[in-house]
């Protein structure tokens, strides 16, 4: 069944598209025949020849001097610059790295040790076959094992702290545990034998890391070593000739092409540019700035759908491009430019809490990770994109100081905290003062394909004063859970209308964890801000291939003198429909009924009312929903639940503090919302 569906599938795409699908399987096959047998006969002679240096020795030394990361150009400015609290974060994790004791995807604190075995699924304590790579299989329902964590461990980004804190104390124990970690790494994994040899991106993203660990640690006793660096060029090479072979180019395509080329820009720099290195800057730039048109469009928003990807890919645009930089190599101002759009919604996403909503998928994915920030603080990305010019002298935070060093500006360029549009997304912010609401209003991911999107259309995440009260149940798990990957995507488990129990985009199969068919059009019915007001209606077609066509149209509005956040529901159609509309609470909100149509929510001693327009015609229910702040991890929250069965009828809530509340609250909600809206039943 899978086989006829990916005929299926395949048939439907252009004749260049199944070409290129071809050419780069054959290609891969290539690539894994070759590379081991090519990696034998390596030398450091060979090595020296194929990247066109007079001498190993002098390779060593262009090497030496050939930095990708302007931030290890001064460690002492580092050390200078980064405060007490700060060092003792990259201290403790370094510690707990130097003891083997890991947490990666939801793992908690796990040991490691005393040996590493890099095959293996720690979480559900699986091994993964050291068989050919192209031979693995990355989804298997039936496995409880999670490919993701293999690939983690490996990406080697739980290292960098070890590295970092070198940096900061010049201990020559941590340099030595970093090559002996790298070194174990490089014996273990034969290339293209085993999980960490599965997927492009994860050999890019583990190169990057190797790189910035050498920079840090290159003047420490352990790492001048002359047989350990020939050992380590010669992996690195590897590793940039399997990325050349195994391109992950795709009919729409994503984050993971972008993280292989990245890779590949760092690995030619990082090499000198020169002999088989040269084309892995070069071309890899074309096309990364190719790429970044494409994945990004005008209003900056990445269009994989998701927030914490967009963090990932800006990071993964943003190297390659520091890396030119540092090295004199340029970067046009349009390229620049894009970066500061991709920070403009960082932060206009960025709520009163200083972390950013979950919007679609979040696996924790980071391409450099140094900072000492919460994991959905993304203000840092920000910072560092408007710093490529003009790095602030005092960076705000850490990761800027890790990634760009000191700069000599003055300050950082701040956004305007205000409403805004972001069209080509479907993204609509509205917010005054410390009241933010996050509206997805646009197409499924990755260009109606799904990707990393969610059936989440017409949903919100809400903050007022302050506080976060609406939240996006975020993801999860991907291959580890099918039937959880494929909740925390669907259409129940966000905030927005459901109808007669469908998809508002149908799942392609179960077990295809990133397609959506793409049924949900979305369409801009009004926007507007003003002093007082902010309006936005939206309406998508889902529904529209219901025996009976049901068309979802919403409103929602800040009121900002008030402080109060409305949401009215209308639907076009007729006919008899079961509809629901969920809302899901943030952890430690609790939610109790206190009258007909009137429910009281408490959180961190602040006091909000949440009011319906229509208690005799919806039924309100509290009820248990999930909630996943990042990859692995899932909580319990309460959720609450408008549903009715019948005729379609509008229902209208709104969110307050309770000192805003009303005398008679259900009847001056039907007052406010009467003419108020160009929504379905709310029309005067």
């Amino acid at each position: 069944m899978r086989v006829f569906d990916m005929i299926r599938i395949g048939s439907r795409k252009p004749p260049h598209v199944i070409l290129r699908w071809v050419l780069r399987k054959l290609k891969s096959r290539r690539t894994a025949k070759f590379l081991p047998r090519w990696q034998q006969k390596l030398g450091s002679a060979s090595i020296a020849s194929a990247l066109q240096a007079d001498s190993f020795e002098q390779l060593l030394r262009d090497i030496e001097s050939a930095n990708p990361f302007p931030g290890l150009s001064s460690p002492q400015a580092i050390r200078n610059n980064l405060s007490e609290e700060q060092k003792r974060i990259v201290k403790k994790r370094a510690h707990q790295a130097m003891a083997l004791e890991i947490d990666l995807l939801g793992s908690g604190p796990i040991s490691i040790g005393p040996s590493i075995d890099w095959t293996r699924d720690y979480k559900s304590n699986t091994r993964w076959p050291m068989a050919p790579s192209h031979t693995l299989t990355v989804n298997e329902p039936d496995q409880p094992s999670d490919i993701k964590f293999p690939w983690e461990l490996s990406r080697l980004q739980w290292l960098l702290p070890v590295a970092q804190s070198y940096v900061i104390t010049q201990d020559e124990n941590e340099a030595e545990f970093a090559r002996r970690i790298v070194d174990d790494w490089m014996i273990t994994n034969p290339v293209c034998t085993g999980p960490n040899w599965m997927c492009a991106m994860d050999v890019a993203l583990r190169s990057i890391s190797i790189i910035w660990i050498f920079h840090a640690c290159k003047n420490s006793k352990t790492w001048r070593d002359t047989r350990f660096r020939e050992r380590l060029v010669k992996n690195l090479v590897i590793h940039g000739k399997f990325i050349e072979g195994n391109l992950e180019y795709a009919d729409v395509n994503g984050n993971h092409l972008t993280a292989d080329l990245a890779g590949l820009t760092i690995i030619g720099i990082a090499l000198g540019g020169r002999g088989i290195a040269r084309p892995w800057v070069e071309k890899s730039w074309q096309l990364l700035c190719e790429e970044f048109r494409l994945q990004v469009p005008p209003d900056g928003v990445c269009r994989e759908a998701s927030a914490p990807y967009h963090r990932l890919v800006a990071e993964l645009f943003a190297i390659p491009a520091v890396a030119r930089q540092n090295v004199g190599l340029p970067v046009d101002d349009a390229y620049i430019q894009r970066l500061k759009f991709m920070a403009r919604f960082i932060q206009a996403a960025t709520g009163p809490d200083g972390q950013i909503p979950i919007w679609g998928d979040a696996d924790d994915g980071r391409a450099l990770p140094l900072g000492t920030q919460f994991l959905n603080d993304h203000r840092y990305m920000a910072e560092i994109l408007i710093s490529l010019v003009q790095t602030p002298a005092s960076p705000k935070h850490d990761e800027t100081l890790w990634w760009l060093g000191v700069g000599t500006s003055n300050e950082t360029e701040v956004g305007d905290f205000e409403s805004q549009a972001f069209k080509d997304a479907g993204v609509y912010i509205l917010r005054h003062m410390n009241n933010h609401v996050f509206v997805d209003a646009g197409p499924v991911g990755m260009a109606g394909r799904g990707g990393h999107g969610h059936n989440d259309c017409l949903s919100f995440n809400a903050s007022l004063n302050g506080q976060s009260l609406i939240v996006d149940p975020g993801a999860y798990v991907y291959t580890a859970d099918m039937e959880a990957r494929n909740y925390f995507r669907s259409t129940c488990a966000h905030n927005t209308p459901m109808v007669d129990d469908q998809e508002i985009n149908r799942f392609v199969r179960p077990e295809y964890l990133w397609l959506l068919h793409d049924d949900a059009k979305p369409e801009i019915r009004h926007w507007s801000t003003t002093a007082d007001i902010d309006l936005l209606v939206a309406s998508h077609s889902g529904y529209q291939r219901l025996a009976e066509p049901v068309t979802p149209v919403r409103g929602i509005m800040l009121e900002h003198s008030s402080q109060r956040l409305f949401i009215a529901d209308g639907f076009e159609g007729t006919g008899n429909h079961d509809v629901k509309v969920p809302y899901t609470f943030a952890p430690g909100c609790v939610v109790e009924q206190t009258g007909p149509g009137v429910w009281h929510i408490t959180s961190d001693g602040k006091s909000f009312s949440m009011v319906a327009s229509s208690p005799d015609d919806w039924e309100g229910k509290i009820g248990e929903g999930f909630y996943s702040p990042s990859y692995g991890i899932r909580q319990k929250t309460t959720s609450l639940t408008f549903s009715r069965t019948g005729s379609l009828k509008p229902l209208a809530i709104a969110l307050m503090t309770t000192d805003r509340l009303p005398p008679d609250p259900v009847y001056w909600l039907k007052r406010v919302v009467s003419g108020r809206f160009p929504v379905p039943g709310f029309k005067t």
